[in-house]
C-alpha cells in the first residue's frame, strides 16, 4: 500500500503565548512529514513568504492563502482595517510529494460581525507512488456555527469516492467534526493550550480509503497549539 506522512500545526503567527518570535521553519523540519499544513502563518508586507525559502531549499512545493490582513506589533491581531495591516495572516500547504493540482476553495461563513477572516481551503492532489490524495488544509472560524456550517461545505465539495484528508485547525473537537465530514481521526489527543491542553482543537481526517498506521501529538513547537502528526496507507 502507498504510504504518506503528514503533520499540522498552528504556528500563531510565528509567536509563542508570550509574543516572543520562533522559527516555524525550523518546526516544520522537525515534523519530517510528507506533507505539512500550517494555520496563522505571518507573512509581512513587501518580504517573501515566510516558508519560501525554507520550502525551495527543502523539497517541498508551497501553496498558501491569506485569510486576513493583519500585524503583530504590540500584539499579533487581525484587522478589517487595511491602514493598520503590515501583513496577512492565513493558511500553507507544503508537500514533498509530486503535486497534480491545487485550488483554494471558499467555504463561506454565515452573516455576523464576528470572525473577520476569510475561510478557505488549499486543496491539492497528491501523487502517492502509483496513487493520488486528495488534501484539504483549513482553518476553521473560531464562531462554532460558522465552523460547523464551513465542515459541511467541505464535506460536499471534496470526492467521495476516492482517499481523502483533511487536515488543520477546525476550532472544533473531534467527535463533531468526525461526524459532521463523516471521515474518521487519524489522531486523538489535546493539543491546545500547548502548555497545559485541555481540548483538541487541530486534526487529521481521513476517509475510508485511508489506513490510519499511526497518530500522535507532539511535544509544544512555540506556538500556543501543539502539532499533530500522523503516518497513512491508502488501501488498494
Amino acid at each position: 500500500m502507498p504510504n504518506l506522512t503528514i503533520s499540522s500545526f498552528n504556528a500563531h503567527w510565528g509567536r509563542t503565548p508570550d509574543g516572543t518570535p520562533f522559527d516555524v521553519a525550523a518546526a516544520c523540519a522537525h515534523f519530517d512529514t510528507d506533507l505539512i499544513a500550517v494555520q496563522e502563518v505571518w507573512n509581512p508586507d513587501g518580504e517573501p513568504a515566510a516558508l519560501a525559502g525554507w520550502a525551495a531549499q527543502n523539497g517541498y512545493q508551497l501553496a498558501e492563502a491569506p485569510l486576513a490582513d493583519s500585524f503583530v506589533e504590540p500584539r499579533p491581531e487581525i484587522t478589517r482595517d487595511r491602514s493598520l495591516a503590515r501583513g496577512t495572516w492565513g493558511i500553507a500547504l507544503l508537500s514533498r510529494l509530486p503535486v497534480r493540482s491545487v485550488e483554494i476553495v471558499d467555504l463561506g461563513r454565515l452573516p455576523g460581525p464576528w470572525d473577520l477572516a476569510r475561510r478557505v481551503a488549499v486543496v491539492a492532489e497528491v501523487d502517492v507512488a502509483d496513487a493520488s490524495v486528495v488534501v484539504a488544509a483549513i482553518h476553521l472560524s473560531f464562531v462554532v456555527p460558522n465552523a460547523v456550517a464551513q465542515l459541511r461545505s467541505l464535506r460536499r465539495l471534496l470526492p467521495g469516492d476516492r482517499p481523502t484528508v483533511i487536515v488543520g485547525d477546525c476550532n472544533l473537537w473531534g467527535p463533531a467534526v468526525a461526524a459532521l465530514v463523516r471521515r474518521r481521526r487519524a489522531v486523538r489527543g489535546r493539543t491546545w493550550p500547548a502548555h497545559r491542553p485541555h481540548s483538541q482543537l487541530d486534526h487529521i481526517l481521513v476517509s475510508s480509503h485511508v489506513e490510519v498506521i499511526r497518530g500522535e501529538v507532539l511535544e509544544p513547537a512555540g506556538s500556543d497549539h501543539r502539532p499533530i502528526r500522523a503516518a497513512l496507507a491508502l488501501t488498494p
